[in-house]
């Protein structure tokens, strides 16, 4: 069977409500050659024996074009058409104990409301998640709706692919482009419509539209720490930790004084605060040599070289990074990753900051494209922000920390994508 990811982009879930005489074989079929890439047999109140006649019925339409039969919560019915796979809700049979009916090699889909249903389905089996409702639907009257933010803490939280249901339509299919979903599930803005084919197609490219493509992209502005390297953690305090080290008590804020300052700021507070005016170049290299040994121990995420290869062969990449750029050089070779990057840039170079987008738009006049042409890869909220400001298209990578301003990162991120480790 083809990767379950991609199986679930375009989810489609029948609903007999909307026939009006015509045959469901026929709909599903249509729904298929308009693009749906999966199809779920949801039958409340049909009798099993006729439940169990459609759902062979489909069965053979989904074959015939390589498209997964999931069973909506029946056991009885998976079991009679040998389908691939059964989706359960959480008034439903336990999610444990319909894998151990099914076996490993079918797929197990789990409804959700809340990140703690999620995780505990994951930890129950769950091949994929069908979160929702996400819109008002006529479908599911008495449902919970979750909100934009409940569904992208869940496609963060978990590690297996989320779809979006519930009232989902081409009109409001925007509002999900950042929240890391693999796809969306939809009822009646395929099946409730006259013309199923031309329906389903129109929703797909919409939902292909939910995800970036490197192709309208020329130049890629690509950030390091946190973005590609896994080193969040070391910089939370890595400015009290180094005056601490020189046997001097920091105050209690410095770290966030500090935070969004260039190393060419930050060198110039501490000569200040606590060094008596010290050269500042010479305090940059006494801080690099202090957290060199750390950070030359950090390895690349797995997906971050996987994004780096995909980006290389569509424009140019270079890495913009608020760290030295000799700390940069050494790591970006221990991780045998230097020859990825067509050109290396840092704030200290120019003296611009990511914060106010001033940055991004030196790198664009030093690399010769414009805004449109460019876009930024980061994880940080400030540089989001800044570089969205800036009129950049936007790509985040989502972090523990971003996702403490989750709205902030929905509402100024084009794209948001959860990295591999």
């Amino acid at each position: 069977m083809k990767n379950l990811k991609s199986s679930l982009l375009l989810y489609a879930v029948t609903d007999r409500y909307w026939l009006n005489g015509r045959d469901l074989k026929d709909d599903v079929e249509l729904a298929i050659l308009g693009g749906a890439t999966m199809i779920q047999l949801r039958e409340k109140d049909l009798p099993i024996d006729l439940f169990i006649k459609e759902a062979l019925e489909i069965k053979e339409i989904c074959k015939k074009y390589n498209v997964p039969l999931i069973i909506n919560d029946s056991l009885e019915v998976f079991k009679a058409v040998d389908a691939d796979g059964i989706h359960v809700g959480q008034n439903d049979m336990r999610a444990d104990l319909v894998r151990k009916e099914i076996g490993p090699n079918k797929i197990l889909g789990v409804s959700a409301e809340t990140v703690e249903e999620a995780v505990l389905a994951e930890k129950m089996g769950a091949d994929y998640l069908g979160v929702g409702t996400i819109f008002t639907t006529s479908t599911k009257l008495d449902a919970i709706n979750v909100s934009i933010e409940e569904l992208t803490k869940i496609c963060y939280t978990v590690n297996i692919p989320v779809v979006a249901i519930g009232g989902i339509n081409l009109n409001n299919i925007k509002e999900l482009r950042n929240t890391m979903i693999a796809g969306v599930s939809i009822v009646s803005a395929i099946f409730g419509e006259k013309d199923i084919k031309l329906a389903t197609n129109n929703l797909l490219k919409e939902v292909e539209n939910l995800f970036v493509n490197p192709n309208d992209y020329k130049l890629f502005i690509v950030d390091y720490d946190g973005t590609l390297l896994n080193s969040l953690t070391m910089w939370d305090d890595i400015a009290s930790r180094y005056v601490k080290s020189k046997g001097i008590e920091p105050e209690k804020n410095l770290d966030d004084i500090v935070r969004l300052q260039t190393n060419d700021e930050t060198a110039e507070y501490l000569s200040k605060k606590y060094f008596n005016n010290m050269d500042p170049s010479k305090l940059i290299i006494d801080i690099d040599s202090f957290i060199e040994k750390e950070y030359l121990n950090i390895k690349i995420n797995k997906g971050a070289i996987d994004l780096l290869n995909e980006l290389k062969n569509k424009g140019r990449i270079v890495l913009f990074s608020a760290t030295s750029l000799s700390l940069i050089k050494k790591s970006l070779k221990l991780n045998e990753i230097d020859n990825l990057f067509d050109e290396l840039y840092t704030s200290t170079n120019f003296n611009y900051t990511k914060t106010d987008g001033s940055g991004y738009i030196k790198v664009i006049e030093k690399e010769g494209y414009n805004v449109n042409d460019t876009l930024v890869v980061e994880d940080a909220i400030h540089a989001i922000i800044g570089a969205h400001k800036a009129g950049f298209k936007v790509l985040s990578i989502a972090t523990y920390k971003n996702m403490r301003n989750v709205k902030e990162l929905i509402n100024n991120s084009d794209y948001v994508i959860k990295m591999e480790v």
